[in-house]
């Protein structure tokens, strides 16, 4: 046990312990996939017994499943509230680590969560530049996958195509220059 778990306060009360299992959920599903973080890891970074993730959340599963929406409603209330680019970004990133790391998993991640609150924003912001409805919709997935390849391969893509030299900023800029690109009608 670290200083900063010896020290930090347990949570209390189902509210409370539901979000520190949540929070400590997202961050191990993240790092190392639902299949190899335990219900016990989880319950020890969020400073509880097991025996509450079980009570509150049921099985692994169901604790994925909540944890997605969680992590879904969170960046939606996020921006909402109107936080920051960093704070958005760092929101997003986590949840896309999640479901990154829950599919290769093997866990029907489409099936698991119920609701896609920043996906429905996305297309709610294109909608009325597309003509149709396919196209505006197949345009907010391929903004998404467009992303979402350049957060989990971006080293990768840098090496590989000689863009090393640019920085994290830039290539930030030069993803949301083609987002836009792929949202806006030709």
């Amino acid at each position: 046990m670290t200083t900063t778990e010896a020290t930090a306060a347990k949570p209390v009360g189902k509210e409370e312990v539901v979000e520190a299992v949540l929070n400590a959920a997202a961050e191990l599903f993240a790092e190392k996939g639902p299949a190899a973080a335990s219900i016990r890891e989880v319950a020890a970074r969020a400073g509880v017994n097991h025996g509450l993730v079980h009570r509150h959340f049921g099985s692994k599963r169901q604790l994925l499943a909540s944890t997605l929406q969680h992590l879904a409603d969170t960046g939606a209330a996020l921006r909402e509230a109107g936080a920051s680019a960093p704070d958005l970004e760092a929101a997003h990133d986590l949840q896309l680590r999640v479901m990154v790391r829950s599919t290769l998993d093997g866990f029907p991640i489409e099936e698991l969560q119920e609701r896609r609150p920043g996906m429905e924003w996305l297309l709610e912001q294109i909608r009325p530049g597309h003509a149709d409805e396919r196209e505006a919709r197949l345009a907010g997935a391929h903004a998404i996958a467009l992303q979402l390849g350049w957060r989990l391969m971006g080293p990768s893509l840098r090496a590989g195509f000689g863009l090393e030299d640019m920085s994290d900023a830039d290539i930030r800029a030069e993803v949301a220059g083609q987002v836009a690109k792929l949202v806006t009608p030709q």
